[in-house]
This record gives C-alpha cells, sequence and structure tokens, in this order.
C-alpha cells in the first residue's frame, strides 16, 4: 500500500511490476481493494506443498519476518545518522 503522503500513479490492474528489496528482487503484481485502492501483492510460496513440515513453516515464517523488517520505512528526508552536535543544533 501506499505510505502516508505518497500517491502511485493508477496502472492496469494485474500488471506485474518488478523492485528491488534489501533482500533481493521480488515481483509484485497490481491488484485493488475497495475503499482502499490499488496495492501491489506478491506471493512468497506459491502453491505451499500440502505436505510441508512444520519445520519448514517455522523457516518460511523466519524469512518472510527478515524480509519484512528489512523494508525502508524511513522518511528519506531523514538523516540515517545524527550526531550529537547536529541533534543540539537542531533544537536551535
Amino acid at each position: 500500500l501506499p505510505g502516508p503522503d505518497q500517491v502511485w500513479s493508477l496502472r492496469k490492474l494485474g500488471e506485474r511490476i518488478a523492485l528491488s528489496l534489501p533482500r533481493g528482487d521480488m515481483t509484485f503484481m497490481v491488484g485493488e481493494l475497495p475503499k482502499t485502492g490499488q496495492l501491489l501483492s506478491c506471493s512468497l510460496m506459491s502453491p505451499i506443498e500440502p505436505h510441508i513440515s512444520a519445520d519448514e513453516g517455522k523457516a518460511l515464517v523466519a524469512d518472510t519476518s527478515k524480509m519484512l523488517l528489512s523494508l525502508p520505512v524511513q522518511d528519506e528526508a531523514t538523516p540515517v545518522s545524527v550526531s550529537r552536535r547536529e541533534l543540539f543544533l537542531r533544537k536551535r
């Protein structure tokens, strides 16, 4: 979904878009939800094997969590590292 104050160009439903993410390149498909608008979705494992073991399921969840937590969520206008001097100078 678009983040706060983001506006995405409308795309054709079903269009595929390749994105480079910190955990690697992934292909997303354009979809749409009522009242929400367009969104991008990506299958992490499709189809899931019907005989997946508990350990394989746990590994899938762990890898998915790592991928989701690696997505950049910081505002690009905010400096990544701030020295103590910069921190105190901003308050002036």
